[in-house]
């Protein structure tokens, strides 16, 4: 199952695309890279490391979230159970003082479907983040590489099944693909007023084969299109309280999807029309406004430029809402509360076709003692889509999670996990909206060493 990481990372891009990727990844970590000087320089510089070994063992009732049998051979069976062993190494490393840090890690996630081997997979995980502190001056540039070494087939389905909801999030993230994430942020503070650019980068390489409708017919082939969003721009802040910002900011940036089976013409692949541009205004607060609240918040209007011509249906000049919450309150030493709302717009990975992504959480953590606390929560995540596609699916996800510090060295987890599908399209419009729901139960145990 393992290639090779060179072949993976560039065997079958185009070249304008290889040099986007290169130059992209190259800026992020180059800036890291340039300032590990200033740190290196301090002579109260420290140097930490830490190798941890987790052993997860799941039980998942629905690996190929599908709760109807299909009616053609080939197709991946409903309620398919199965155990899942993974071994997780991890190795982390840090590097500074008390104002200047660089920290990375690199953990691979090796993954056994017991009863479902095409699901196997190593999701190899690496970060590198670099922090500096200068009086009224920080800095943070954040780095995520994820390279799945999984299977190049995309799942495949047929009637009365459909693609899952929100195109079958586990399913993809057990793919062969590259995944990059990365952040900046430099602010400087000019007495209660802050400044701050920033920049953020997401690119989504998937390494699966794509093929027509035309050869795959009648069954329901799962073709991955490639994906990225690439943003900067700056955040002015006020101190209005001791502990709190209130603050404005403006985003300009660029989304494309790439090669997929065309929009207009399904005998062919051809370039995702939904590529555009988009200029983000944002109002916000971050901080600590109470002793018992800490808070991060944006929300604003996004207005786009569509790049090319879109199919006919498809609204160029709708108003779209962007939003990042997170709200976390203390209400006494053993108990936390966080709830989180978020939503974006982005283009889809399973078809040419874009859509609003939206996630509404909440969680309550009690701690018994200093070594077992446990987590319960629950998840409201939906894809809705703009027309003309008519998609919106909501999955429901209640959780519980145990865990026990049974000394410096072992730590072991249980947990639970129930996924609902509620596809809110009636099917006298879409035939096959059924096909899209699911149920799924997941139980979870993780034991941890730290060496």
């Amino acid at each position: 199952m393992i290639r090779s990481i060179r072949n993976s990372f560039l065997g079958g891009v185009a070249k304008p695309r290889r040099v986007f990727w290169c130059t992209t990844i190259a800026f992020f970590v180059a800036v890291s890279t340039s300032l590990q000087s200033q740190v290196s320089a301090r002579p109260t510089s420290f140097l930490a490391s830490k190798v941890d070994l987790s052993i997860r063992e799941s039980f998942d009732s629905n690996v190929y979230l599908q709760d109807k049998d299909p009616s053609l051979p080939g197709a991946f069976p409903a309620q398919r159970d199965s155990w899942v062993t993974t071994l997780i190494p991890r190795l982390s490393i840090g590097y500074g003082d008390a104002e200047s840090q660089i920290n990375g890690f690199y953990a691979p996630e090796i993954s056994f479907y017991h009863s479902a081997r095409s699901e196997d997979n190593i999701a190899h995980k690496l970060g590198l983040t670099l922090t500096l502190q200068r009086e009224r001056m920080s800095f943070e540039q954040a780095n995520s590489f994820v390279w799945i070494d999984g299977s190049k087939s995309g799942p495949i389905f047929a009637p009365p099944q459909d693609i899952p909801a929100v195109g079958g999030i586990p399913l993809r993230d057990r793919r062969d693909a590259i995944v990059y994430r990365g952040s900046i942020k430099v602010g400087w503070e000019l007495g209660n007023f802050l400044i701050r650019p920033v920049g953020a980068a997401y690119i989504h390489d998937f390494k699966t084969h794509q093929k027509l409708p035309s050869v795959t017919q009648p069954l329901i082939y799962v073709n991955y299109n490639d994906r990225r969003d690439v943003n900067f721009g700056f955040d002015l802040g006020y101190r209005a309280m001791e502990t709190t910002r209130l603050l404005i900011g403006y985003r300009f940036g660029v989304q494309d999807q790439f090669r997929g089976v065309s929009v207009f013409d399904p005998t062919r692949f051809a370039d995702s029309p939904y590529d555009s541009y988009y200029h983000r205004f944002l109002v916000g607060m971050e901080g600590s406004p109470v002793p018992w609240l800490k808070v991060n918040f944006l929300f604003g209007p996004e207005i786009r430029d569509w790049r090319r011509d879109t199919p006919v249906g498809f609204d160029r000049g709708e108003l779209l809402y962007w939003l990042d919450c997170s709200a976390t309150l203390q209400f006494s030493a053993a108990d936390t509360l966080t709830l989180v709302a978020r939503r974006f717009e982005q283009p889809a990975f399973t078809s040419q076709s874009v859509y609003e992504d939206i996630t509404y959480s909440i969680n309550l953590k009690h701690r018994f003692n200093p070594e077992l606390a446990a987590t319960i929560g629950f998840q409201v995540y939906v894809g809705d889509w703009q027309a003309p596609v008519n998609r919106e699916d909501w999955i429901y996800t209640p959780s519980l999670r145990i865990s026990w510090q049974y000394d410096k060295n072992w730590l072991i987890e249980a947990s639970y996990c129930y996924d609902w599908v509620d596809n809110k399209v009636p099917t006298s419009t879409a035939p096959s909206a059924d096909g899209r729901e699911y149920t799924r139960h997941i139980v979870t145990l993780t034991i941890k060493y730290s060496f």
